[in-house]
């Protein structure tokens, strides 16, 4: 539904309400997620959720771009800048396809072909609540009445990445949720405290969140033909715009940085992503002399 802003912003689209979009990008490696000129030789593979319909939810609370970030970004690890995977090391669950049974089996056989060289890239992107058990990710067929069996815990969503693919040699995971608080009745930051501690697996990490707890965050036709401002900001800095030094490469604190002032100006300083983690800021993320597509 539209938000009313000041400054031109009414007609920017707010998901869910009195929710914050939550992007976390986490990163957990034997060593820096590249070698020091070159990508490694390992396989890329992308698992890339995006729900924007919901069975249980009345449509005035489903969203519009989740489905199309999804896509987005698999092209974009498809393209030899992303990382070069094929469409057997693609994945793509959108909707209907993004039941709770669908995205935990995702985990259990389409990634348990990965090894110890290869990099993982896992989107969800949707909504996200809280009830008074919890915080979840909320599926395509999840019911707000019956959380706790029919959505997807957080504490689950640490465990598929920590058992799952933690035998990667790298994991990069954007969990694009937004906590909608009408959705189960409760109004808490619970969910922001719980989806960090999705990244509390071994290796080096980089998090970043869309927006701070109390925050909303916003998806536009604007930003990139349609798209969530924060997603949108990930996608321009991988491609390029992060580069400050120009040295062809986009590293992980030039995307931190970026990200944090291209979303702030583009949302009219209503949105603020935050980042925590301990992966080095030089850890490259986009060798820029590869094709973009």
């Amino acid at each position: 539904m539209t938000v009313g802003l000041a400054d031109g912003y009414d007609q920017k689209m707010m998901r869910g309400t009195n929710f914050f979009r939550a992007t976390l990008v986490l990163a957990a490696a034997a060593g820096a997620l590249w070698g020091a000129d070159a990508p490694g030789a390992g396989k890329t593979w992308t698992l890339a959720i995006g729900i924007s319909k919901y069975q249980n939810l009345p449509k005035e609370l489903w969203l519009q771009y989740p489905e199309k970030d999804a896509k987005t970004f698999a092209e974009f690890v498809a393209s030899p800048r992303g990382g070069g995977a094929t469409p057997q090391q693609i994945r793509i669950l959108t909707d209907e396809q993004a039941t709770t049974a669908n995205i935990r089996q995702a985990f259990k056989t389409f990634l348990k072909d990965v090894g110890k060289d290869d990099t993982v890239y896992v989107l969800i992107a949707g909504h996200g609540t809280v009830d008074n058990t919890g915080a979840y990710v909320l599926t395509y067929d999840a019911d707000p009445g019956n959380l706790g069996a029919t959505a997807l815990p957080m504490s689950d969503l640490h465990n598929l990445v920590e058992d799952e693919v933690s035998h990667a040699g790298h994991v990069i995971l954007l969990a694009d949720v937004c906590r909608a608080a009408s959705i189960a009745g409760q109004k808490t930051t619970t969910l922001a405290n719980l989806i960090e501690k999705v990244g509390e697996t071994s290796g080096e990490m980089l998090g970043l969140m869309a927006a701070r707890p109390k925050e909303v965050s916003f998806e536009s036709p604007e930003y990139g033909g349609g798209h969530g401002a924060f997603t949108w900001s990930v996608l321009k800095g991988l491609g390029g715009e992060a580069d400050t030094d120009h040295d062809g490469v986009v590293t992980a604190g030039e995307l931190i940085d970026y990200v944090s002032k291209d979303v702030a100006k583009g949302t009219g300083d209503k949105q603020h992503p935050r980042d925590f983690g301990n992966m080095d800021n030089a850890t490259k993320l986009a060798d820029l002399s590869k094709a973009a597509s």
